[in-house]
């Protein structure tokens, strides 16, 4: 959820506030505040793509008062948020490039985490979909995905490689993964050590079990529900540091490019 100020710009000293040097577009009608920087874009974007935006500037103004967000004094003031990373934000809308998204995790990271907290959906489809092409370890994928609620039916072939690689997770990986999924993975690589699943089949230990009855086990240890049938599936091959293994995930997100020009 986004954090707002209840307050206005006018509270701020105009000589404190900066107009941001990209994102202050002239025919914008939304104005924004973030640590003393002004953003001005279109409004659009948040009208349309946010549930939490869409909210905001649907609530009537107050008698004798102007609507939130229509003009430099009654800027919405976004707090938690750094003005560098609300302009990382907006570089999804105003991308030159169009369909060429490239940037960095980290950065994709910061995309995400806005994205998740003002509940712009296409938004995370769009980052999960450029994470997906990024060289990202097992366990930091596993973790960005699980912070924010990504669909872990994308993470089943990261949770396998977890489970079958030769290494335990180090104190480290288990800190950043948390006690629940550093727990899941012991127990899923416990029972295909000693060869058998939780359905009773027996296998010739890990490096022997067959993929769908890893991915069997993985499902049933992590609770990924699978997909349905309707055809919202395809199935794609991706590569985690653990292997070579199947991914199934929407095609809502193969081929996904942003279209809200």
């Amino acid at each position: 959820m986004a954090h707002h100020s209840n307050g206005s710009a006018s509270g701020f000293s105009f000589s404190q506030i900066t107009r941001h040097e990209e994102y202050h577009i002239n025919g914008g009608d939304l104005f924004f505040l973030v640590e003393h920087v002004q953003f001005r874009v279109h409004r659009y974007f948040f009208e349309r793509e946010s549930v939490v935006f869409r909210k905001q500037l649907m609530t009537p103004a107050s008698p004798g008062a102007s609507r939130q967000g229509t003009s430099e004094s009654s800027a919405i003031i976004l707090e938690d948020v750094r003005s560098s990373d609300f302009a990382k934000f907006l570089w999804v809308f105003y991308n030159p490039k169009y369909s060429l998204y490239n940037t960095s995790t980290d950065d994709w990271t910061i995309i995400l985490d806005l994205a998740h907290r003002w509940e712009f959906p296409e938004v995370q489809n769009l980052v999960v979909r450029e994470l997906e092409k990024l060289d990202l370890s097992d366990v930091t994928r596993v973790s960005v995905y699980h912070k924010y609620g990504v669909d872990r039916n994308l993470l089943l072939p990261r949770y396998a490689a977890l489970c079958e690689r030769e290494e335990p997770l180090s104190l480290r990986e288990g800190m950043l993964l948390g006690m629940e999924t550093t727990l899941n993975i012991a127990r899923a690589r416990e029972y295909a050590r000693a060869n058998r699943t939780p359905s009773g089949a027996r296998s010739p230990g890990i490096a022997g079990l067959e993929r769908d009855e890893m991915r069997s086990l993985v499902r049933e240890m992590f609770n990924v529900k699978p997909l349905d049938n309707t055809g919202d599936q395809d199935e794609s091959t991706s590569t985690p540091s653990g292997g070579l293994v199947t991914v199934y995930y929407p095609k809502r997100l193969q081929g996904y490019t942003y279209s809200g020009f």
